[in-house]
């Protein structure tokens, strides 16, 4: 039954990224959306840390899940400067937001995308790179 499951949570991802084509990764939908990819909201609070809300109904990166330390899954995360989190379908695609700080009201985090494409015969694949987006809040997402 496991493996069901994980090939559906697979196929849910590939199809949620098949459905933007017109971007060639996570980060190159992040930079021409000024969204994070997977994240339904980003909101800067009074004391300058950071929530994120993990995208629940529908749009980009629907199918990746925050994981907390003990194993379980949260609905969202609130990172101070230096603090990270991670993003992933369980198996293939890991997504991590280190969150560096906020300058001219723009939020600077780091990003790592790693796709593990060893069961399909490619190697594990990293991107890395900062990028800066303003705070935002989907239609469609939950709090």
């Amino acid at each position: 039954m496991k493996p069901i499951i994980c090939l559906t949570i697979l196929l849910l991802s590939f199809a949620s990224f098949a459905f933007c084509e017109e971007y060639k990764s996570s980060l190159d939908y992040i930079e021409k959306t000024n969204k994070l990819w997977g994240v339904s909201e980003c909101i800067v609070n009074m004391d300058k840390s950071i929530t994120f809300v993990d995208r629940k109904n529908s749009g980009v990166g629907v199918y990746l899940f925050i994981r907390d330390d003990k194993g379980g899954f949260l609905d969202k995360v609130t990172l101070k400067p230096g603090e990270s989190f991670e993003l992933m379908d369980g198996h293939h695609a890991f997504i991590t937001y280190k969150y560096q700080g906020i300058e001219d009201e723009k939020i600077i985090i780091e990003v790592t995308d790693k796709f593990d494409a060893r069961s399909f015969g490619d190697d594990i694949k990293i991107e890395k790179k900062t990028v800066t987006i303003l705070p935002y809040k989907d239609e469609d997402s939950i709090t």
